[in-house]
């Protein structure tokens, strides 16, 4: 049995119908709904009042409002203002803050510095009295074993002085200090040992006036007598002393030899020699001329005519030179 296509006909324009009715009603919908919109709004937009108490009203408004702004703007204003000097002030406070830090950093260092020259004065104070010493030493008196001494232990304070400005003065008075070692030998000690061996033969002489003189035979009959009776002087020789002024003589002879030591003590060239002739003439007096007394007496005059001085150029220069760099350091 086959089947009929009428009701299957009938059933396709059923479905458009009821589509088609849907289709009307959702377009009937969205139209109300677009009128109900327009017609709200118009609701909503009242009608413009154009009088002139409306123009004025709203000119007042806007001028109010043009007013509030131009506060507003003035209270912004002010308020940058503000936040500019803010910033300034502390950009100030930082830069203060960075210059403390640094000041404070310098006054550290300045404390360090100055705690190293505190001891640096020091030891430049103290090596300025010992070289004082020994230039006065040497000076005055020529005390060699003083003045090396003074000048080592002025060098000990002055190689303590680790600064590169004082290098100069720590070779200064390295020459200074070789060229006191360097002394060979001192005239004025060699002149003291001369005059010291003259003093230790005196009691080993015999008297001028004695008859048993070094190298004189015992006279024998006629020639004795006639010795007692008529005494034989040379030409020119200086009178003998009696017996009685002998002691008297001694006396002066051994003032005359501690004036020639004082003379050596400070270097007195000539007032030394003085002494060394007056000796010798109260030697020619007071004592035979032998052998022994002969060569004494030529040593002694060969170190009076040495100079007592010594020729030293670097003596003194180590304080020269100190009391230079401390003149040029002071401000």
């Amino acid at each position: 049995m086959t089947d009929s296509p009428v009701p299957v006909a009938k059933a396709h324009s059923r479905i458009g119908v009821i589509m088609l009715a849907v289709v009307l009603v959702v377009a009937l919908l969205v139209f109300a709904w677009l009128r109900l919109r327009v017609d709200s709004g118009e609701a909503l937009i009242p009608a413009t009042d154009l009088s002139a108490e409306a123009l004025d009203r709203r000119l007042l408004l806007a001028e109010q409002q043009l007013a509030r702004m131009e506060q507003e703007r003035a209270a912004l204003q002010q308020r940058l203002g503000e936040s500019a000097n803010r910033t300034n002030l502390l950009r100030d406070e930082v830069l203060g803050v960075s210059e403390r830090a640094a000041l404070i950093e310098d006054s550290v260092q300045q404390l360090s510095r100055s705690d190293r020259s505190a001891m640096d004065s020091l030891r430049l104070n103290e090596a300025e009295l010992l070289l004082i010493i020994a230039r006065e030493r040497w000076q005055l008196s020529g005390d060699l074993a003083g003045t090396l001494q003074a000048t080592e232990l002025a060098a000990t304070a002055i190689n303590g002085l680790k600064d590169p400005q004082w290098l100069t003065l720590r070779q200064t008075v390295t020459r200074e200090l070789a060229a006191y070692r360097g002394i060979e030998a001192d005239p004025r000690a060699i002149a003291r040992g001369e005059l010291d061996a003259l003093e230790a033969l005196l009691p080993q002489l015999p008297a001028a006036n004695s008859a048993d003189t070094e190298g004189t035979p015992e006279p024998y009959g006629f020639e004795r007598l006639l010795k007692a009776l008529i005494r034989i002087q040379p030409t020119g020789q200086q009178t003998l002393i009696a017996p009685a002024e002998r002691q008297a003589a001694q006396t002066a002879l051994a003032l005359e030899m501690a004036n020639a030591r004082t003379a050596l003590q400070l270097r007195q060239s000539a007032e030394f020699k003085n002494s060394v002739r007056r000796i010798d003439q109260w030697l020619h007096r007071l004592y035979a001329d032998g052998k022994a007394l002969q060569e004494r007496r030529e040593r002694l005059e060969q170190a009076a005519n040495a100079p007592l001085t010594i020729a030293l150029p670097e003596a003194g220069s180590t304080l020269a030179e100190l009391q230079r760099l401390k003149q040029s350091a002071a401000p």
